[in-house]
């Protein structure tokens, strides 16, 4: 139902509806098309940030404008490895579209009435207090579950009838219709099967009436020209040579854990982070900054034995002699 009249959904109601308009690909993406893509009008509050800075790979992009297209849009489920971008992307792409967006974030404590909404006991009445996903579900938000597979899988279970687009019908009977059209997407570092379970602690296995209610796509870290022009409008006091060194320095990192010899691989989060702490300690003396800078971010996570190996990447693109490192505490070396 587009108005409903259950008391306790009021609240959930009374922002005013965004308006419907269209976007060029051109406007959302840069490419020279003025084909039109589904969005709103400015103004909503619930509307993701927009960064001017952020960039689109082109192959990326142009699974969303497709996506977009899609008269009938399934829900997505976005995997790839920690930090390489995918809830930022969909944030922007629906900050791009000024589409009201309901993010709804995984903990395994998490149970279906936390999203979905409860009974509760209010002024001495029973009443059912709809969670944030029904407003989003009814108005045509946007829907972004993030970290997936963070949730207990009985939570998604219980949104089966949403990922169908299907109504809803609630504890007391009312029955909530979706909108004409929604997008949903969720994130996950793993495929929802169990697949990365031995780096990514304590995510959740899915049955296969779960997975096969989403569109699957696949994300990694971005291409190293990419990744420098993330690096250069995050961080543009940053020289390009040093961005160039950070980037190849982070696809030799990316490439020692796919090879078993690193315990995890480096984001674009750390690598804004060394950047960050690159420029903080420019003027440093007292230490090696690069490598000084690079250990806060990513260096002292992993033991040291890791870390010296990781610097002697750092040695290879920067030039730099590589510091020694004390042996660890009881370490007879």
């Amino acid at each position: 139902m587009k108005n409903p009249t259950h008391p306790s959904l009021t609240h959930l109601f009374s922002a005013p509806e965004p308006l419907a308009t269209t976007y060029s690909v051109q406007e959302i993406f840069g490419f020279a098309s003025q084909m039109p893509l589904p969005g709103f009008k400015p103004g909503h509050p619930l509307v993701p940030q927009a960064l001017e800075t952020y960039v689109w790979s082109p192959e990326l992009a142009k699974d969303c404008i497709e996506w977009l297209c899609d008269p009938e849009p399934e829900p997505l489920w976005v995997s790839g490895p920690t930090g390489c971008g995918k809830t930022e992307a969909l944030k922007q792409l629906f900050a791009k579209l000024h589409m009201p967006t309901v993010i709804v974030s995984a903990k395994k404590s998490t149970e279906p009435d936390d999203i979905l909404g409860r009974v509760q006991l209010v002024n001495g009445n029973t009443v059912f207090t709809p969670g944030p996903l029904l407003e989003a579900y009814a108005r045509g938000y946007a829907l972004l579950f993030d970290e997936i597979d963070g949730y207990n899988p009985e939570v998604m279970m219980a949104c089966h009838r949403l990922l169908e687009k299907a109504p809803v019908t609630l504890d007391d009977g009312t029955v909530i219709t979706p909108a004409n059209r929604i997008l949903m997407a969720a994130t996950a570092n793993t495929r929802g099967d169990g697949q990365g379970g031995d780096i990514y602690a304590a995510t959740s296995v899915f049955n296969l009436a779960t997975l096969n209610r989403f569109e699957k796509w696949s994300l990694d870290y971005p291409a190293a020209k990419i990744e420098e022009q993330i690096l250069s409008g995050a961080l543009p006091q940053l020289d390009e040579k040093v961005i160039s060194a950070m980037v190849k320095v982070a696809a030799d990192i990316r490439t020692s854990y796919r090879q078993g010899s690193c315990p995890g691989p480096i984001s674009i989060r750390d690598l804004k982070r060394w950047g960050r702490k690159l420029l903080l300690g420019a003027q440093r003396t007292d230490v090696p900054v690069v490598y000084h800078a690079f250990d806060k971010a990513f260096g002292h996570g992993v033991d040291e034995h890791v870390r010296a190996m990781l610097h002697k990447l750092i040695q290879t693109h920067f030039n730099i002699p590589a510091p020694e490192l004390a042996p660890p505490a009881g370490d007879p070396s």
